[in-house]
């Protein structure tokens, strides 16, 4: 008989999910530590692990588990986890991406709630979530992760060409990570001990941009009354990050180029060559490509620098990194402030989870920062979110706004919606996460718009 895995110390909940598991077959088998649940787990074809995470303490062996599995170390596993109406903070960022549904029990063993698939579903394998293979880019001081198949083939090129002596072109919206990921080059490089410079070329005015680059002489203009180092002499033999380099006038661009050519340049008032040893990455949060054809941007320079040009993702495109991240975040603050934090509130992760974070990386960080400062009694709640945050999900956009004007027409587009997602729930056998993913949004936008067309009690093959 086919067995499931239950790392479940209490046993009425144990008693409750064999009960259920008989239904389809299946044994239960209890593990206490991380290594019997991961041998038993190799014995299974596509094996499934109950998990126990109500404890708002660290256990060891749960904690120990779940780093396992995220690493891979089963294949095919899927996990269902049981938990309260909080996840325990350490393990929040894993918890929410490996589990194929959340089952909460009241006291008594009964099972009141499930979040995400249906435990149905995913018992009798129709359904499953498996863990999430986790890339990973590390420096000596910072680190990039993805769990975004689209992003792998970027960071698996990055880790392959760092450590070479080549211009770099990152090209990404405003906080998506482009320092972080130029400095991460820099520090997997030979020229680690070496400086690291960033420039934002779009913080300088630009009559003064060739001077911060390339220094200047005493005398170069008005007001130099002494030379000044440039930007490539600091960075000496290390790596120059150039951030916004889309602001760089034309006689600027040709002057960026000849140094990437020649590996020289002359400071403001001299003629006299000098040899650039930095390591040059440039970043730019426009398509230069566009600029290019538009005559905005100098077409030799952008050729020059598009041979190895990596593109960040938003982090709208990264929806299964927004919870690991933000997590990630909270550690921080916590260590800086001091501030101790036990638990995650399940509705906290929903929004953040459902917003379209339109300032990137930058953004969430900036509002964990704020959620933090303002947590209370160890439990990060969506109270303690920024209120523009929480209200951006029930806002309406610009569009509709605009339709809100146009009764009649709202109507109509009311109703087509309505229409579309009766269909795509009948295509999809009601099953809210397919019909989620069908239409493209999240499980938590999906429930709203159901509730808005008055659709919530639509049966469906899941609850939640």
């Amino acid at each position: 008989m086919k067995s499931a895995i239950a790392f479940v110390k209490d046993f009425e909940v144990f008693s409750s999910i064999l009960k259920e598991l008989k239904r389809y077959n299946l044994n239960l088998k209890s593990v206490s530590t991380a290594e019997d649940a991961i041998e038993a787990a190799k014995e299974e074809d596509k094996p499934l692990i109950f998990l126990d995470l109500r404890s708002v303490h660290v256990d060891p062996e749960v904690d120990g588990l779940i780093k396992r599995l995220a690493e891979k170390e089963v294949a095919d596993v899927s996990v269902v986890v049981i938990s309260g109406r909080h996840l325990p903070k350490w393990c929040a960022a894993e918890a929410d991406l490996i589990a194929s549904c959340f089952v909460q029990f009241r006291n008594n063993g009964e099972l009141v709630e499930l979040r995400g698939e249906s435990l149905h579903l995913v018992i009798s394998g129709e359904s499953r979530k498996t863990i999430p293979v986790v890339h990973r880019l590390e420096g000596t001081d910072v680190n990039l992760q993805t769990r975004e198949p689209k992003f792998f083939q970027a960071i698996d090129d990055i880790r392959r060409i760092a450590h070479r002596n080549v211009t770099i072109l990152i090209v990404g919206e405003t906080g998506t990570g482009k320092t972080t990921l130029a400095r991460i080059i820099h520090e997997r490089s030979p020229r680690r001990d070496r400086p690291f410079q960033n420039l934002a070329c779009g913080a300088l005015p630009s009559d003064i941009i060739e001077s911060e680059l390339f220094g200047h002489t005493r005398g170069a203009f008005t007001g130099a009354d002494r030379n000044k180092m440039g930007r490539f002499q600091a960075a000496g033999q290390g790596t120059l990050l150039l951030d916004e380099i889309d602001v760089l006038d034309v006689k600027q661009q040709a002057k960026l180029l000849k140094v990437i050519e020649t590996g020289e340049y002359e400071m403001v008032g001299s003629t006299e060559p000098r040899r650039a040893e930095a390591r040059l990455i440039v970043a730019s949060n426009v398509n230069l490509e566009v600029m290019a054809e538009a005559s905005k941007f100098r077409s030799d320079l952008y050729y020059r620098l598009s041979v190895l040009e990596f593109r960040l993702l938003p982090l709208r495109e990264r929806v299964d990194d927004i919870i690991p991240l933000a997590m990630q975040f909270v550690h921080e603050c916590c260590l800086e402030h001091e501030i101790e934090i036990d638990s995650v509130d399940f509705d906290f992760l929903d929004v953040l989870r459902d917003y379209h974070w339109p300032g990137n990386i930058r953004e969430l960080k900036n509002h964990i920062r704020r959620a933090v400062l303002f947590c209370e009694n160890g439990k990060l709640t969506v109270n303690d979110l920024s209120p523009k945050l929480v209200q951006s999900q029930f806002e309406p956009s610009p569009i509709a706004m605009e339709l809100k004007q146009k009764t009649s027409l709202a109507e109509q587009v009311a109703q087509n919606e309505r229409e579309l997602l009766v269909q795509a729930l009948n295509a999809n056998d009601n099953n809210r996460t397919k019909t989620a993913k069908a239409l493209g949004i999240s499980r938590v936008g999906l429930y709203k718009k159901l509730r808005k067309h008055g659709l919530v009690e639509t049966q469906t093959t899941e609850v939640g």
